[in-house]
């Protein structure tokens, strides 16, 4: 015998399912606030990238802050701020203050496995030391990600920025400094393949970009470069998540010379390989350690360098 539920009390059940959905839908579409601030300790055997291969070791203090906002079902909007400050015992030409702001990034997802994303950036970063690297940044950028078939994915990303140096002066052709402070502009083009495997995510990035600089002492800054990227991450245990990273770099100067008679253009091949393990103490608290090495070869050997840099991190996120 089928027990019948008086109408009353399944108007009721309704209504109330009804509410709790209305309630989670406002929830969801609230303008919600989060952040981190983490500390670092870091040690690196050549920090200023030279032949002189002198270790050093630095402090740096970052923070993270974020607001988002659901506008629509399908569409996110977030305001983001990051800020940090590094400082070297001795290397004081290395310590900056660095402030960017991601004045609006909006996130469009039609679909389940579509999603667009395009954001527009002002970075200020402060040489204390060293006054002619200070500079101002303006980057506007694009993606679009897709997802493959159950756990691959694919996405192309295109950036575009100026980089105005406060006090840094552009040269003339025969190297002497004009009016003018350097000015560069750069085209990025990126695009990644991820997938998942055994829960670990593992992608390759190809990246290329061209910079182009109003410095005409031989075009000192005028390059193109060719990026591969390889990455795979994922959790070792509910607490402890560890990744690795592999990275190509090509560089390619369309008029700089190297020294020597037969000069020819110069080029650089930089490797880098990463490694991090981060641990959560608790809801609030991770600790990280990363492990990095760059090698950077050159047809140009005064422009040669190894650095190894190992870092040890304390994260508070609220």
């Amino acid at each position: 015998m089928t027990t019948q539920i008086p109408p009353e009390e399944a108007l009721a059940a309704i209504k109330r399912r009804a509410i709790k959905i209305l309630a989670a839908r406002r929830a969801a579409r609230r303008l919600k606030f989060s952040g981190e601030v983490s500390e670092a300790i870091a040690y690196e055997t050549n920090p200023s990238t030279s032949s002189s291969h002198k270790g050093d070791t630095s402090e740096e203090t970052s923070t993270y802050l974020t607001l988002s906002k659901k506008l629509a079902p399908t569409l996110d909007w977030s305001s983001s701020y990051s800020g940090s400050y590094l400082k070297y015992v001795n290397y004081g030409d290395g310590d900056y203050t660095d402030h960017t702001l991601t004045a609006t990034k909006l996130r469009w997802q039609p679909r389940r496995t579509w999603r667009l994303e395009q954001w527009t950036e002002f970075e200020y970063n402060f040489y204390p030391a060293a006054l002619s690297s200070t500079y101002r940044n303006f980057k506007v950028a694009g993606r679009l990600r897709q997802n493959l078939f159950d756990t691959w994915y694919h996405q192309a990303q295109y950036e575009y920025f100026i980089r105005d140096y406060v006090s840094k002066k552009a040269r003339d052709g025969a190297g002497a400094d004009t009016r003018n402070t350097r000015l560069d502009a750069r085209n990025r083009i990126r695009y990644k393949v991820g997938t998942t495997v055994n829960k670990a995510l593992c992608s390759v990035e190809n990246e290329f970009y061209w910079n182009n600089s109003n410095d005409a002492r031989n075009d000192f800054y005028d390059y193109d470069v060719w990026k591969i990227t390889g990455s795979a991450s994922g959790n070792a245990t509910k607490k402890l998540y560890v990744s690795g990273t592999f990275a190509f770099e090509r560089k390619n100067y369309r008029a700089r010379k190297v020294t020597g008679i037969n000069a020819e253009a110069r080029y650089d091949d930089k490797y880098t390989l990463g490694s991090s393990a981060t641990y959560d103490l608790n809801d609030t608290w991770r600790l990280a350690y990363g492990l990095t090495f760059d090698h950077l070869g050159s047809n140009e050997p005064t422009g040669e360098y190894d650095n190894a840099k190992h870092s040890l991190t304390v994260t508070a996120k609220f």
